[in-house]
């Protein structure tokens, strides 16, 4: 893929911002059972326009999971350990790193990213703003010039920082969503615990969480392919083109994560609560960022906030399509993983949501 290609794409997906699809006709009537979404599915792929899995939570416990197409072009079928790639959905997962770390009393929210990245021109960011969206750091990576090896990887990023452009705007005065920031995360991430973002995520978030097939991938990775990952494909059709990674995807901490349908639960309960971090301060990625004008966004860290008792967010990136709605006291969630391009995935959640709630 050219490199004029990745950036156009990144302009329109951001990683995370709802894709604009026509319109398919998903209509369900109110409070279906499971059987009639799944006939509902079953009639969508039929149609070339839904793929992957999907999984949906009623008062804590997995009510109905839907599973189409192919994990590869000639592959396996989907099922509930297919692994997907969650594109911006992987913020989450980031900020579940830092709030770990947070809880462990390594880094505090409202430290300066600089205590940690010594390389940075920028004055007056916390943690907190990276994780709001609120820094003020333009979001430079996908610029930035690529090494020999062929691909960007998170240290690229953070080396850059002395050379990066200057701030557009002070920290913390008005909202731009930056897939930079979240990589910076992931470098802040590596410096605080000495290892490779991959290694500290699963032994940190992932293990601890009994996540059974969720990890971060990338082209550093010592493993390229594995048992049940799905790769990014240009259609539902079970022999459709591949997609290959790009010269983007050594990094992480903005996209990067994998997880199977299995694991959603548990990542949804992880949500709820759990040892590693407390209450006091695992609420606070539900707040809004409140800007210096005295106004407020509606994101939080790492989750979008629709409104007072729900979160969501999406991604996009090369074939994957991803979108996760939940309740915040944990009891109810939408999450779909579409691997295939499909323009209807979020449609797909957001037509199950209101048929359901």
């Amino acid at each position: 893929m050219k490199r004029t290609t990745i950036v156009l794409m990144s302009t329109w997906l951001l990683f995370g911002c709802d894709l604009k699809a026509p319109k398919i006709n998903i209509s369900l009537k109110e409070a279906p059972a499971p059987a009639e979404i799944g006939v509902k599915l079953d009639s969508l792929h039929g149609a070339g326009e839904h793929a992957g899995a999907v999984v949906v939570m009623r008062e804590g416990e997995v009510w109905g999971q839907w599973f189409h197409g192919v994990e590869r072009s000639g592959g396996d079928r989907v099922s509930g350990a297919s692994m997907f790639r969650l594109a911006s959905v992987s913020k989450q997962f980031t900020v579940a790193g830092v709030l770990t770390a947070v809880g462990q009393g390594r880094l505090a929210l409202d430290d300066d990213i600089r205590v940690w990245l010594l390389e940075c021109p920028y004055e007056g960011v916390t943690v907190r703003h990276l994780m709001q969206h609120v820094s003020g750091i333009p979001d430079f990576y996908m610029d930035l010039p690529i090494p020999d090896r062929g691909f960007l990887g998170i240290a690229d990023v953070v080396a850059a920082l002395p050379d990066a452009p200057p701030m557009e705007r002070a920290a913390g005065a008005a909202f731009e969503y930056s897939n930079t920031g979240y990589v910076l995360l992931a470098g802040l991430l590596e410096r605080v615990y000495g290892r490779p973002f991959e290694e500290l995520m699963m032994a940190e978030v992932f293990e601890p969480a009994g996540l059974e097939c969720t990890r971060v991938w990338n082209l550093f990775s010592k493993d390229k392919d594995w048992l049940h990952k799905t790769w990014s494909m240009e259609g539902v059709d079970p022999n459709a083109p591949q997609i290959d990674p790009t010269e983007l995807d050594g990094v992480a901490g903005d996209g990067g994560a994998f997880m199977c349908a299995q694991d959603a639960a548990r990542w949804n309960a992880w949500w709820t609560s759990n040892a590693a971090v407390p209450d006091s301060i695992r609420l606070q990625a539900f707040q809004p960022a409140v800007l210096s004008d005295g106004s407020q966004s509606d994101y939080g860290f790492g989750w979008s906030l629709p409104d007072a008792h729900h979160v969501a967010h999406s991604g996009g990136w090369l074939g994957a399509r991803t979108w996760w709605w939940r309740s915040l006291d944990g009891q109810d969630a939408v999450v779909v993983f579409n691997h295939t391009g499909s323009e209807y995935a979020t449609e797909v959640g957001r037509a199950i949501r209101d048929a359901l709630w």
